[in-house]
């Protein structure tokens, strides 16, 4: 019995021992783990996001950018004042933004789908619905994602405008810039030739009726009285009236001569060219991007060693004041 008890001692006393030691040899590798290098550790996580980095480079979709540079026309410093310079316009702020709206609106956006086909291009024709409600899914109307695909800018305060596309294709880009650029100077020669047009019209209307008039008053002076015109002076109605009708004539002839020189209130000083680099991703914000990211995770990894070394240099600091 004196023997069991013994044993069950010693082993109780053993059992204590190990217990002892592994906990000394956990806070040995605990310890180890938390002075590893500091530097070490920085390096560990900036390295690792330098890789993921450099591995996902290659999969990143890509973006041609291609634009059209093209210069707007103002008008005299005199002003409107003749029939050419009537269907300008004067491009003060508001004229220029509005004329930058139009190059990114939705209707020259379907006119360039329409002259390229992009109707059925697999870049332009994305589906809506949800992976798990097939039944809903839609085709987007592709104008709406040619329409997102559109690059406007302008140069600081100048007439100098900037128009075109981005694309996966560096062709495609160019191609649509081009028709972007066309399509907008053919819809501002469009919109001059009906404002011109309908100036013809309101012309020759008044012509008739000026000869109308004309017509009766020379009947009233000849002693006709079957008119509807009741004039004081006919003589005088009549000589009036013959001035405007040539007025209104010579306007006429202006206005019909105008209309076959009508042009656009814009010029193209550049065309497109194919991209050589893409626009995104910029190979040099990346870097600077990565950098930042690799750094910010190294210091994320370094913090726990910088941490245990200095609450391991307070306490040595506290235990050598403990000693004096």
């Amino acid at each position: 019995m004196a023997d069991v008890q013994i044993n069950t001692a010693t082993f109780d006393k053993y059992a204590q021992k190990s217990t002892s030691k592994d906990a000394r040899l956990s806070a040995v590798s605990y310890e180890d783990k938390n002075k590893r290098s500091p530097l070490t550790r920085f390096a560990s996580g900036f390295i690792l996001v330098v890789m993921c980095s450099l591995a996902a480079w290659p999969f990143l979709p890509r973006r041609y950018e291609s634009t059209v540079t093209l210069i707007l026309r103002a008008t005299d410093e005199a002003g409107p004042i003749s029939h050419g310079q009537a269907l300008k316009q004067l491009l003060d702020e508001g004229a220029v933004q509005s004329e930058l709206d139009v190059m990114a609106s939705l209707p020259l956006s379907a006119d360039v789908m329409d002259r390229l086909n992009l109707n059925t291009d697999p870049e332009f024709t994305k589906s809506s619905g949800s992976l798990f409600n097939r039944s809903a899914t839609t085709l987007l109307e592709p104008a709406r994602e040619v329409q997102n695909h559109v690059v406007v800018s302008r140069d600081r305060r100048s007439y100098t405008v900037r128009l075109g596309y981005w694309s996966s294709d560096p062709a495609k880009s160019v191609r649509m810039a081009d028709a972007l650029a066309t399509a907008y100077l053919d819809r501002q020669v469009q919109r001059k030739l009906d404002n011109s047009a309908q100036l013809i019209d309101r012309l020759r209307s008044r012509l008739v009726e000026l000869a109308t008039r004309e017509a009766e008053l020379r009947r009233v002076t000849d002693g006709e009285t079957a008119t509807s015109i009741k004039v004081a002076d006919p003589s005088d109605a009549r000589t009036t009236t013959a001035i405007e009708f040539a007025s209104i004539r010579q306007k006429l002839v202006d206005a019909t001569q105008h209309h076959s020189e009508i042009g656009p209130d814009a010029e193209r000083i550049s065309d497109a060219v194919m991209p050589l680099n893409a626009t995104f991703p910029n190979p040099v914000m990346m870097t600077l991007a990565t950098l930042i990211f690799a750094t910010l995770l190294g210091f994320a990894f370094a913090w726990p060693a910088l941490r245990f070394r200095s609450d391991d240099q307070i306490q040595s600091i506290d235990g050598a004041k403990g000693v004096k």
